[in-house]
């Protein structure tokens, strides 16, 4: 496996892991030196190669605000690209080189990665084994402009290949995203079960008994924090906004969004250890984010109705995919007043259509099959078998 960028990155890869090696294959995690210590706290084994690239330094005034699909472009937005000197290309250049040398040395034969992630497929092509991709939630490459030529051709040309010799979806691509939400492929692909995994966690003790009252979480994900991006939202006025409803509010951020907060009321739980979202989910009515992918199938997969509040990239995507299932909606720029928000998080709360076309969607995220009803078709797969 190889994965890149941020931590919520490689989550989308360890249910498939640990499936992979509970079935006696053998797994190896390479990634950048700074994620040596998430992965194996994930229980898979970490190669650190290449350089660390700094996320937010990579991405500085390359996130932007993206129109709504179909939809005009906001003021300030930045067009969704993949392009020679962006950020994307960075981390695999910086990774490119260490990959394809260990995996000569370690022989895969099998590699598999997720979005957005260059050197991976790369590296299969010029190892000349099959490639895998993994989705982490809806396929926003599809609203993303690349020239492979420009882009993948100078990474490949180390290797003597060209860009038509990589396929960056590789061979067969998995897709844990039931319909509506799914995305339409355009690849042999093979759905997968999304099973929760947002880092290591411990379970509090206010966490083993049952709410007062209604209980909403409220967070804003990783990504956001990590590319310095954390002041885009009014995170404190969400939250002050919701816990103007009889409700209990569980906030779970990182801890540098801490200090920017303010005054919160008495009935808001600001968690200050490692809680993940897959353990507080299951006991919310609601939840209020900022519209990661990692977050929103997390959610999906509890049958947790959800307000996505969008600020960059894929999240304005990730909102209007979820918005099509019923199962949650979307504010966007002026109409996230605060009054909004809390009528919104009051109708999802409630035992409504919202909370039934989340039970939907919870189903047919459990009726896919699970990462360990994969592993058959991969192992045939290594072995050179048809997909």
């Amino acid at each position: 496996m190889s994965t890149w960028g941020w931590r919520s990155h490689f989550y989308s890869l360890v249910p498939l892991g640990w499936a992979l090696q509970a079935a006696g294959h053998e797994v190896r995690v390479a990634s950048h030196p700074s994620m040596a210590a998430t992965i194996s706290a994930a229980g898979l084994a970490a190669v650190p190669l290449g350089e660390d690239v700094d996320f937010a330094e990579a991405f500085a005034g390359r996130i932007g605000a993206v129109a709504p699909l179909g939809g005009s472009a906001p003021a300030g937005a930045v067009e969704p690209a993949i392009t020679a000197d962006g950020g994307v290309v960075r981390f695999a250049d910086a990774v490119l080189d260490d990959l394809v040398a260990f995996g000569r040395t370690w022989r895969p034969d099998l590699v598999l990665w997720e979005p957005f992630n260059l050197a991976a497929p790369v590296a299969a092509a010029a190892l000349g084994v099959p490639g895998v991709l993994n989705l982490w939630g809806p396929d926003s490459s599809t609203t993303l402009r690349l020239d492979p030529d420009s882009v993948v051709g100078p990474l490949a040309a180390r290797f003597g290949l060209s860009a038509a010799d990589v396929p960056l979806d590789g061979v067969l691509t998995l897709d844990p995203v039931p319909p509506p939400m799914q995305v339409p492929m355009r690849r042999p692909g093979r759905p997968v079960r999304f099973v929760p995994y947002n880092g290591p966690a411990v379970v509090p003790d206010w966490l083993r008994r049952p709410a007062d009252r209604p209980r909403v979480c409220v967070t804003a994900g990783t990504m956001m924090a990590g590319a310095g991006l954390h002041d885009r939202l009014d995170l404190g006025g969400v939250i002050r906004a919701v816990a103007g409803l009889d409700v209990e509010v569980v906030v779970v951020v990182e801890p540098r969004q801490h200090e920017g907060l303010g005054p919160l009321p008495a009935r808001v739980r600001l968690v200050d250890g490692p809680l993940a979202v897959r353990l507080v989910l299951p006991t919310c009515a609601a939840l209020v984010q900022q519209g990661g992918a990692g977050t929103t199938m997390t959610a999906l997969a509890y049958g947790v109705p959800q307000l996505v509040l969008p600020q960059v990239s894929d999240q304005h995507f990730n909102g209007e995919r979820l918005a099509a299932t019923g199962a949650g909606a979307s504010l966007t720029g002026e109409r996230a007043t605060a009054a909004a928000v809390r009528d919104l998080v009051g109708e999802l709360a409630g035992d409504g259509p919202r909370r039934r076309a989340a039970a939907l969607m919870r189903d047919r995220v459990h009726a896919m099959p699970a990462p360990a009803e994969l592993v058959p078709t991969l192992a045939a797969l290594a072995r050179g078998g048809p997909i």
